[in-house]
């Protein structure tokens, strides 16, 4: 029976019962496999059919997108691409993942323009289908490329055991079952590559293998910008001292044709994004991914990225602690790939625990650590094979904790699947209320952080008993030491509370800033902000347009949470005061001491009087 253990098997074993539990999730979650192209995923794909079916690649046709929002939903709004000053729309993503979508997508524009069953327009059910299906392949492929890559370092039996912990014990198990058509999973295959195809050129130079490094190389780092730090694995390698330096250095030397033919395979893609770039924005370089959060080098997330109930490493995969532990073995056991390893793991820790919003998406777990998993493999095979060399006692108790690690991801991946354990606002509380339970009541769902309204555009206040309530600003536009209140601002001819109001005119469009950190407000993860004024209406109020606008700004560059509200849009009384209020909760916020902005505006040309705002904050009681 023992020539059936082995690697070989295990992966087929493996591989089954991926593709059995991928399809069984997308249809018991997805009926008739709707909305897998949804999200972000929507932003990877729309290069292929406003290219090949619409003929529209700069989207300039937005009937098209309305048509497909209102009859697929992809997501709760558009913004997925962005318009430029020329017309046309640019998706936020670059086009790396559209050609590894294109072959399925062909596929299932045929199947769709032949049966006549389902229209032929990019979104129904053949390209959901088989785009959501077909992407498995890429994903298959790269945990048969990761069992010869361990090969090359370990046993059959050390390979078996790190392939069952790494795939089946950490968040790699739902993103390649569940989340298959983002990136993550698929990238981890192309880490697998690369490690496999470093390998082979540094045992034996050749142009092949070469060039596919090079090709990998550049699309991987198109697709995504941050795996960048998968070149520091071919350069570094075999590197680690002064004497191996100079022997790599001589490699190159000597195979220096095939490293520029390999250079000009790395900018295949990026040409052919750079052409796409050329054609839509008139540029061949352009930053398609703004307005984004960016990233603080400071290290204040390192520990939330470790250790955060929210979402965090250690805690919702405590099995990549013992790889970690293993990338210090492999300074004895593996001296010459130990500094690529090493380092590598450092840098991409930093720039992933360096992202402002190091949660975000909905996911099990940190998902942006799940493509790094295949070179994590290598330090999980030494830590194996050292504990394997340890006496009986403590290669038991190290194997309980693998096992129960193992054990817990499977759970909480099955928590995860059925709404229990929630990708965007656990807490503590919540979290050890359901540990290792399979249901949670409504009792049990109040420790959750607030319910953020999903992705309604419309937030509502509605359980203010749950909160205690205190003013955090008050401004009648009397007081004229106020080091808020300019005195430019103000207006005696009309004014509520004597003898000030406070007068917009197309000189000074913007009122006074209400400004407060996230900190002052509140320790919670998130208030409610009440805003309230009064306002003077009279026939100018429509061409004054006057809005008030709420947000957070990080770091004095970044606003996020922006919401605006027309006042001259809301019911009022002619040629009298009125009374405005609304309600805004707060976003979780990048950074506590980010700063609430509070204002109004005008974007007509009229002016407009407003009287005693008011800012109130909200806080939870428990």
């Amino acid at each position: 029976m023992k020539k059936y253990f082995n690697s070989k098997n295990l992966v087929i074993f493996i591989v089954a019962f991926f593709l059995l539990l991928h399809y069984y999730i997308r249809t018991y979650n997805y009926p008739n496999w709707e909305n897998v192209l949804g999200w972000d995923i929507l932003s990877y794909y729309l290069y292929l059919p406003f290219t090949f079916i619409y003929h529209d690649p700069g989207m300039v046709n937005q009937l098209v997108i309305e048509k497909i929002f209102e009859q697929y939903h992809p997501s709760g709004t558009f913004y997925q691409a962005f318009k430029l000053p020329n017309g046309n729309w640019v998706p936020m993503y670059t086009i790396g993942f559209a050609i590894l979508f294109a072959p399925f997508f062909f596929i299932a524009h045929l199947w769709a323009s032949i049966s006549g069953n389902w229209p032929a327009d990019g979104f129904s059910y053949p390209y959901q289908f088989c785009i959501g299906n077909g992407v498995m392949i890429y994903i298959i492929a790269g945990i048969f490329i990761l069992r010869k890559v361990l090969l090359h370092f370990f046993t059959d039996r050390i390979t078996s055991l790190v392939l069952i912990l790494l795939l089946l014990g950490t968040n790699y198990f739902l993103e390649a079952a569940d989340d298959a058509c983002m990136p993550h999973a698929m990238l981890f295959t192309a880490y697998a590559l690369v490690l496999w195809l470093t390998i082979k050129w540094h045992e034996k130079p050749t142009l092949k293998t070469a060039c596919w490094l090079g090709f990998i190389l550049g699309f991987s780092i198109l697709a995504r910008g941050s795996e960048i730090v998968m070149l520091i694995i071919p350069v570094l390698w075999n590197i680690h001292n002064r004497e191996s330096f100079f022997v790599k250095m001589k490699l190159l030397a000597e195979n220096k044709l095939q490293i520029l033919i390999a250079l000009a395979c790395f900018f295949i893609v990026p040409v052919l994004q750079m052409i796409y770039w050329k054609l839509i924005t008139g540029s061949f370089i352009f930053h398609s991914y703004q307005n984004t959060e960016g990233f603080d080098w400071n290290g204040q997330h390192i520990m939330k990225v470790l250790f955060s109930y929210k979402k965090s490493w250690f805690l919702y995969t405590p099995m990549i602690i013992l790889p970690i532990i293993g990338i210090f073995y492999m300074r004895k056991m593996a001296k010459p790939i130990f500094p690529s390893i090493g380092l590598f793991f450092l840098v991409n820790f930093y720039l992933i625990a360096s992202w402002a919003a190091w949660w975000q998406g909905g996911s099990f777990g940190m998902r942006y650590f799940v493509e790094s998993y295949a070179v994590m493999a290598i330090p999980f095979g030494f830590f194996i094979q050292k504990v394997s060399e340890q006496k009986f006692l403590l290669k038991g108790f190290i194997g309980l904790i693998a096992g129960f690690f193992l054990f817990l991801n499977l759970f909480q991946s099955w928590q995860f699947e059925r709404w229990m354990i929630d990708g965007y606002a656990m807490t503590k509380a919540y979290y050890w209320r359901i540990f290792l339970k399979t249901n949670a009541t409504a009792e049990d769902r109040k420790l959750l952080e607030v319910d953020r309204m999903g992705f309604q555009a419309e937030e509502t206040f509605t359980n203010q008993d749950d909160y205690l309530r205190r003013a955090i600003g008050f401004y009648n536009f009397d007081d004229l030491n106020s080091t808020v209140v300019d005195v430019s601002f103000t207006d005696t001819l009309i004014a509520l509370s004597k003898p000030n109001s406070c007068r917009l005119t197309k000189d000074r469009i913007y009122s006074p800033t209400f400004r407060m950190p996230f900190e002052t407000i509140t320790s919670k993860e998130h208030a409610w902000i009440r805003v309230s004024f009064d306002y003077f209406a009279n026939d100018s109020i429509k061409e004054a347009q006057p809005s008030l606008v709420i947000h957070f700004d990080h770091n004095n560059r970044y606003s996020y949470k922006y919401k605006g509200w027309d006042i001259e849009k809301s019911s009022y009384r002619n040629n009298e005061w009125n009374h405005f209020s609304v309600d805004y909760l707060t976003p979780y916020p990048l950074s506590t001491d980010d700063i609430l902005q509070v204002y109004i505006y005008l974007r007509g040309k009229q002016d407009f009087n407003f009287d005693n705002l008011k800012i109130e904050a909200f806080e939870r009681k428990w």
